[in-house]
């Protein structure tokens, strides 16, 4: 594999060094550990151990030349020194407490910096942020880059040269390709993991596997992230309502949501104006809990509008639609306005996404393109099976076959990375209602994906001939 050879340069850079006790290198993960907080504190407990040692020696010298008063005052704190060593080395030898110490780590197939909730990806940094601080007895590697601050190395002054190739060795594997991590991907798998990468890729998952991350803890973390999303937001806490959440994507997901805005932003302007009048009256009724008869009358006029030439059909399900009648919701109307009335009353935020997505959809290209929408709710549903499997609620042949149809209808819409990319992109900032700071982030992952060696997009063909490949 391409990386060990690398990544065993770095770590002959510091075997032998004070450094090398706060490294933790994984040649199949493609990942460096760093627990510089554990190495000082152990450095601190050494100085403590070697002073106490000192005061005991002083102690017995002058024990034995008959000074046995003074002898107390260096026996006693040198005791105390000790016993608070030795604690030290049972809190780390026997207890888990050790695990509470902030890791960074050196991503080099993602390539980017973590630390605790925090990442920089390595396109991010320059030669300039990382910075040497000298001491009288030691040198210590920082990053020093506007969204993190932390210590990478620490070298003792007479470990210079060995402090200089280190620092020479991790500046070319930041600034240098992507490093494989060693997956067994196919390259019709590689594809799909690709289709999914920004929504993926956002949370913080690995695009080399189906699975969970090596390594028991990164893979303990992946589970319990997944989990996570799976419950909020998704509200998928058994296989069912995983399942339930996928077919809601795949068949209408909020693209069907995108065709009626574009349907409404594309209507004339008194009729567009009417709606949005009736959208803020409404939802400003609901947030005030004033649900009196006018309340309905306002409501039914409301869908009436919303659903053009269909209105009236539609207005006549809202009255057994608030009143829970069984049925009610059994035809694809009553199924689509109960989903809409549903997110109206439940969903503080979506009135003001709504009128957000009709003033964005007044540029005819954005309404032109809306059609082209379905990469945002595909590439989020090949993303749940992915947690599906994670959580060990699907099988990983299981989570392949269903996935592989889904890739196809994605190949078949698109004509390349970029172009399903832009989509997604779009199909994202209409969902958000804006976009807002998050819409940024996702457009620096989408360049980074499109740039980086390692990534799905650039290391299989967009022409892919998607034919189940893997035994």
């Amino acid at each position: 594999m391409e990386q060990a050879p690398r990544l065993d340069a770095l770590e002959r850079a510091v075997e032998g060094t004070l450094a090398e006790a706060a490294l933790e290198i994984d040649d199949d993960a493609a990942v460096v550990r760093i627990e510089i907080s554990l190495q000082l504190a152990t450095a601190w407990f050494v100085a403590c151990g070697i002073g106490g040692i000192a005061l005991l020696l002083a102690g017995a010298v002058l024990s034995l030349t008959g000074m046995q008063d003074a002898a107390r005052w260096p026996l006693a704190p040198g005791t105390a020194l000790l016993a608070l060593v030795a604690g030290y080395v049972a809190v780390v030898r026997f207890t888990p407490l050790v695990r509470l110490w902030p890791v960074t780590e050196l991503r080099f197939a993602e390539r980017e910096l973590v630390h605790r909730h925090t990442r920089v990806p390595f396109g991010e940094l320059r030669p300039e942020h990382l910075v040497w601080k000298n001491g009288r007895f030691f040198r210590r590697l920082f990053v020093r880059h506007p969204a993190l601050r932390t210590q990478l190395a620490g070298f003792f002054e007479s470990e210079r040269r060995k402090a200089a190739e280190f620092h020479d060795r991790l500046w070319k594997l930041i600034s240098g390709p992507a490093l494989a991590s060693g997956d067994d991907l196919t390259p019709v798998q590689r594809w799909i993991i690709g289709a999914a990468a920004p929504y993926g890729a956002i949370n913080g998952f690995r695009l080399d596997r189906l699975g969970a991350a090596p390594g028991d803890p990164a893979a303990a973390a992946d589970r319990r992230t997944a989990l996570e999303l799976l419950q909020d937001p998704w509200g998928a806490y058994d296989l069912e309502q995983l399942l339930g959440a996928v077919n809601w994507l795949v068949q209408d997901g909020h693209r069907a949501d995108f065709t009626q805005d574009a349907d409404l932003a594309a209507r004339a302007p008194a009729e567009r104006d009417a709606y949005t009048a009736l959208l803020r009256e409404v939802d400003g009724l609901i947030a005030r809990d004033a649900l009196e008869p006018p309340f309905v009358e306002r409501l039914i006029e409301l869908v009436r509008v919303r659903y053009g030439t269909e209105g009236a059909a539609y207005a006549r399900l809202v009255p057994p639609l608030l009143r829970d009648e069984p049925g009610a919701d059994a035809s694809e109307e009553g199924a689509g306005l109960a989903q809409f009335l549903h997110r109206l009353f439940n969903d503080r935020d979506h009135a003001a996404e709504e009128l957000h997505r009709l003033e964005t959809l007044a540029d005819p290209a954005l309404r032109a393109n809306v059609g082209r929408f379905l990469i945002w709710d595909y590439g989020r549903a090949l993303m749940l099976y992915r947690w599906g499997h994670m959580v060990g609620w699907l099988t990983e042949e299981y989570c392949w076959e269903r996935m592989l149809p889904l890739a196809l209808d994605i190949q078949r819409r698109y004509t390349s990375w970029e172009d399903m990319a832009t989509c997604y992109l779009q199909g994202r900032l209409l969902w958000s209602g804006g976009g807002g700071s998050a819409q940024q982030e996702y457009e620096r992952l989408v360049a980074r994906l499109a740039e980086d060696g390692g990534s799905p997009w650039n290391l299989v063909p967009w022409g892919q001939d998607l034919t189940r490949d893997w035994k």
